[in-house]
């Protein structure tokens, strides 16, 4: 009786998670859709629609993009906080919401506690590039510049709060030196000074320095990531240059409100890695000057910890608070 029992047992356990499992992969069963924090033709644009397509084909289901630009991606950030934790309504977003935590005096969102991290998305470097009439060919150099002549050397970015704002503020604070920053409207009118010499340097996304390269009144220092890129491998890492631990890459990702099924997040998670992992993807990154990231969801939660433990001493440092 006993062994017929424990059978029996047996028999509903196998079919209880086999109910579960074809639960599980049941999702998508309609369209997903991806809120973008920046608008169309950005870098985190295109990234999010090569991955958008990649989950499509992977998932079975559309995966629609929606642009929500606006206060650096909080206004994305907290629509999709509002909304279903139900895996149909996704964030991309990135380095920016990290920075928000503490360049912001107020946000209506914590992206520790208010989401659930499902992954990476790619990341792509900022390059530290300087005009010719510097006179300097390394970062040491630029590094003993700046400190000889304090509040001199200027630095032009998109605007105050931006990656490439803050990576001038955390070469300030590794360095000791107090670079001047320019705030523009938008990175190519910062590049026209940077080469007529009316700018001293650039910490700039490397998709839109990269076609300057060979410009005689340039001179390319070093990347801002953690190891090279592969859009410009000649180039050092500032952590290669003497700068040990400096990265302020540009990198991309996806959440989900929180609550959302850790089954779901799962499943977007092994999508996204996967599609990382191809050649395809690889090629797409690169043609837009991005590199390949991947990592778990749990990796990737602790590397936000510690990019909003970090940026948020920058900001200290810099005393800038944005309403």
């Amino acid at each position: 009786m006993q062994r017929c029992l424990g059978l029996l047992l047996l028999i509903v356990t196998v079919f209880a998670t086999g109910d579960a499992a074809l639960a599980q992969s049941a999702y998508p069963t309609r369209p997903v859709k991806i809120i973008c924090g920046f608008p169309a033709g950005t870098s985190l644009d295109i990234v999010t629609r090569i991955y958008a397509q990649k989950l499509e084909e992977r998932l079975g289901q559309t995966f629609v993009v929606e642009n929500r630009g606006g206060a650096s991606g909080n206004l994305a950030t907290e629509a999709v906080m509002r909304s279903e934790a139900d895996g149909y309504t996704l964030l991309s977003a990135g380095i920016t919401q990290a920075i928000s935590m503490s360049l912001f005096k107020k946000v209506n969102f914590d992206i520790l506690k208010d989401f659930e991290p499902i992954g990476f998305l790619g990341s792509a470097p900022n390059i530290l590039v300087v005009n010719v009439g510097l006179g300097v060919k390394s970062v040491p150099e630029l590094v003993a510049l700046a400190k000889s002549r304090p509040g001199e050397l200027t630095y032009g970015t998109a605007g105050v709060g931006t990656a490439p704002h803050m990576s001038g503020e955390l070469f300030n604070l590794m360095t000791g030196a107090k670079l001047a920053h320019v705030p523009y409207r938008g990175t190519n009118q910062a590049i026209i000074d940077l080469i007529g010499g009316r700018l001293s340097l650039m910490f700039s996304p490397a998709p839109t320095i990269v076609p300057h390269l060979k410009d005689p009144n340039l001179k390319f220092l070093a990347t801002t990531s953690a190891r090279r890129s592969s859009l410009v491998p000649d180039l050092p890492p500032l952590a290669e240059a003497g700068l040990p631990g400096f990265d302020t890459s540009l990198w991309y990702a996806m959440w989900a409100p929180k609550g959302t099924p850790q089954a779901i997040v799962k499943a977007i998670n092994t999508a996204l890695v996967r599609a990382t992992e191809t050649d395809e993807v690889k090629r797409q990154l690169a043609v837009n000057g991005a590199d390949p990231m991947t990592a778990s969801a749990e990796e990737f939660e602790a590397y936000v910890r510690e990019e909003v433990k970090k940026w948020a001493k920058v900001v200290e440092f810099s005393g800038i608070k944005l309403d």
